[in-house]
């Protein structure tokens, strides 16, 4: 007992600190040293590429902002512990059932020999194949965490995706406002003076009145919607929102997405319709389900306890050896029932997931193809109105058109531009979507990381 004593772990205390962790989040930095030492020692060596060579970087492209994701978003740090959690299980199906030990005493006041010392042993024995089964289960449930860890990677990863195309989207718009506002105050000044000479009439200067507080309306919700896609980008990133006050984030194809080749996306397209995250471990599920069902069937039959003992009964000296016998005289059906129609279950789930994931794919095929089409429409509008500013300049030139009708034709110039950007930021967010059904890059640096994704997401090689 004594030895038994000294092996056993000892507890430690490990108490929350919330006030403390609270202002270490808040302190957080995409540029600290923290971050450093994370992205450092996560870095595989096929994708070196995507570590800066100087730190800080001056700007960050999206898989440097994708590989601090997968190391500081505290919900990947909760599934990694998950995946902690079911390795720990593992340990515990593996390991032989322990024995009770029962100590016995007896005192006979008028016996010669009036003390009984005893001591037995209760042992219940496991087949080899209900250990089997034991063990196969918690290694399938250790997978299906390992999954669900995988899923949760992608959905950050499409998070911040979304995030910086919002951003992205909204900078890209207010830049151009910021012109748009400056020439409808030029238009504005130009037409108080035809107003003031009499030339208009006074609508036509509160129609330019109106047509410049519209702009500032649109500057208002675009530095809204810019502030959100920060916050956003933040969360996903584990970072306080702060955090990305000031940082230069690179995405010189944003809005315009290569076209994919065929042959890439129908193997992405196969990849994701047999072995996506999510439906790698509704599989997963399935094949745990079936062995709880095995398991199910083997505890219909007696289990064995062994009862091995001694006695010192009054003077004589006893060595039993009991054999119990666990008696499932109802077969176990009830178990047996309730794991068949878990294993249905499970299956027809597997099938729905899959289905949905195939017109997901579709869907998402076919969105991106009406927002490429969109986009290209929007290019020929702004193609037009740029022809038509060289017709009102060289007008301008020739003195048949006056100063105010080419700022009118630049205005209209700059809204159609604001035009291609809406559609722009549509062709991405479809992009986005389906490299999300497809759990896949498709393009961009993000590339360099495709290969390593599953090391990254793990962390420390869970």
């Amino acid at each position: 007992m004594l030895a038994i004593s000294a092996g056993c772990a000892h507890y430690q205390a490990a108490p929350l600190a919330p006030a403390h962790s609270a202002d270490e989040f808040a302190a957080r930095r995409l540029t600290d040293a923290a971050t450093h030492e994370e992205l450092a020692r996560l870095r595989p060596q096929s994708t070196a590429a995507w570590l800066p060579r100087q730190w800080p970087p001056r700007e960050w492209d999206r898989a440097q902002l994708l590989a601090v994701a997968l190391t500081r978003n505290p919900q990947l740090a909760v599934a990694r512990s998950e995946v902690a959690a079911a390795l720990s299980r593992e340990i515990g199906a593996a390991q032989v059932r322990n024995p009770e030990l029962t100590l016995q005493s007896e005192y006979a006041r008028h016996d010669p020999h009036p003390w009984l010392y005893g001591v037995s042993l209760n042992w219940l024995l496991r087949s080899p194949e209900r250990r089997r089964l034991d063990r196969e289960i918690a290694g399938l449930d250790t997978g299906n965490a390992r999954l669900q860890l995988m899923d949760r990677a992608w959905a950050v990863r499409s998070a911040l995706a979304a995030a910086l195309s919002d951003w992205e989207s909204a900078r890209r718009r207010l830049d151009l406002l910021l012109k748009l506002a400056a020439a409808q105050d030029r238009l504005l000044a130009l037409e108080r003076q035809r107003v003031a000479a009499g030339e208009d009439a006074p609508v036509e200067l509160l129609i330019n009145e109106q047509a410049r507080i519209q702009v500032e309306q649109q500057q208002a919700v675009l530095r809204a919607a810019a502030d959100a896609a920060q916050v956003a980008a933040a969360r996903a990133l584990g970072l306080p929102p702060q955090a990305l006050d000031g940082v230069m984030i690179t995405w010189p194809e944003w809005g315009e997405p290569p076209p994919v080749e065929e042959g890439t996306l129908r193997q992405a397209r196969e990849q994701a319709l047999l072995s996506r995250a999510d439906l790698a471990q509704a599989i997963g599920e399935y094949a745990a389900a079936e062995a709880k069902l095995q398991a199910s069937v083997a505890r219909q039959y007696p289990q064995f306890v062994l009862s091995p003992g001694y006695y010192w009964d009054h003077g004589i000296a006893r060595f039993p050896f009991d054999v119990g016998f666990a008696l499932p005289l109802n077969r176990n059906r009830g178990e047996i029932a309730e794991a068949r129609a878990g294993r249905e279950l499970a299956a027809q789930h597997m099938l729905a997931l899959q289905v949905s994931i195939y017109s997901e794919i579709v869907a998402a095929e076919r969105a991106e193809h009406i927002a490429r089409a969109s986009a290209d429409a929007a290019e020929r509008q702004l193609d037009a109105a740029r022809r038509q500013k060289q017709t009102a300049d060289l007008s301008l030139r020739l003195g048949a058109a006056d100063i105010q009708d080419q700022v009118g034709v630049q205005i209209l110039g700059m809204r159609a531009e604001l035009e291609v950007l809406e559609m722009r930021a549509q062709l991405q967010t479809s992009r986005n979507n389906l490299e999300d059904v497809l759990h896949a890059p498709l393009s961009g640096p993000e590339l360099a990381l495709a290969q390593s994704m599953s090391s990254l997401v793990s962390g420390a090689g869970l």
